[in-house]
């Protein structure tokens, strides 16, 4: 009895033991702690970073580097293999940045989220997906102090030609002249200073008079109130003066064209006996000539027979 309960408990804990087995695998084979991998094709320097280099990702460890080895197509670049976890968050806009850790100086791989898509990079281990490799701090801090430092260079020697021999004398005149003004401000300044003092006092005065403007002004303004009255019956007094020019044009108009045409009749007449006096001047004692008898008048054939005898 004892050999069969042994027996029993034995194969309770075999089987036990080999279930446990079994999962243990599959956790371990198909769980989700089986790492991504990533590649890192670069130009740039990757000093400090080795196989076993750790990985971060918003200050957490989320992998290792596994491999670096010079590109086989172009000896001028490295590659960087690395496996992450797989539940570290990589997009298409992942970049990869060589950072110091602490005060130690060791060198970590990190990785940042840039501008771009979100969708997550898809990998595999045959074929890890590429990361770009960007300049850390210190590398573009240094690119900018290089820049900064040719700046300098440039701006000195620009000073330096601005500061030769003729420009410094140039630079020493303006000074000069610049004294100069200086000095003759100051004299203004002294003569300026009296009549700012008697500023208040003329402003007093100004207040004074565009007061008294006012007052006159107002007194303007019921000066043409008062005027406006006169002008008023002035304006009918030229009225009632139209009307009566117009009613003298109307009654005495006609009188003075038929006086007018009486005196060139008469004016007519009298040019006409002037000329007949100055014609024959004896007609103004014997009286005017009696005019030769016509037909049928007494001494009408008379006058034809001593026509007809003369010739």
């Amino acid at each position: 009895m004892e050999n069969r309960a042994h027996a029993i408990i034995a194969v309770c804990f075999l089987v036990v033991f080999t279930v446990a087995g079994v999962l243990i695998f599959l956790w371990l084979s198909s769980g989700p702690s089986e790492p991504l991998a990533y590649r890192i094709v670069t130009s740039e320097s990757v000093d400090g970073l080795e196989p076993q280099t750790t990985v971060k990702f918003k200050g957490l460890e989320v992998g290792h580097i596994t491999n670096i080895q010079f590109d086989p197509r172009d000896r001028s670049r490295v590659i960087v293999d690395f496996h992450v976890r797989r539940d570290t968050y990589i997009t298409h806009a992942t970049y990869a940045v060589v950072s110091m850790q602490g005060l130690t100086g060791g060198k970590t791989l990190e990785l940042k989220l840039g501008e771009g898509s979100n969708e997550p990079l898809q990998t595999s281990e045959k074929h890890p997906a590429l990361i770009p490799l960007h300049e850390d701090m210190l590398a573009q801090l240094e690119a900018t102090a290089q820049q900064d430092m040719q700046d300098l260079h440039a701006i000195l020697d620009s000073t330096r030609q601005l500061l030769d021999t003729e420009n410094r004398e140039h630079i020493s005149a303006s000074i000069r002249q610049l004294d100069a003004a200086t000095a003759k401000l100051d004299t203004i300044e002294a003569q300026l200073l009296p009549v700012t003092k008697q500023m208040p006092a003329l402003l007093k005065s100004a207040q004074q008079s565009l007061d008294q403007s006012h007052a006159l002004l107002a007194n303007a303004n019921r000066l043409a109130q008062e005027a406006r009255e006169p002008v008023h019956k002035a304006g009918q007094v030229e009225d009632t003066i139209g009307h009566l020019g117009r009613k003298l044009d109307k009654q005495t108009a006609p009188d003075i064209d038929a006086l007018s045409t009486s005196l060139t009749r008469t004016s007519r007449l009298l040019e006409q006996l002037i000329r007949e006096l100055r014609a024959k001047p004896q007609s103004l004692i014997f009286g005017p000539p009696q005019p030769p008898p016509g037909p049928g008048e007494p001494g009408y054939h008379d006058n034809d027979q001593k026509d007809s005898g003369h010739e």
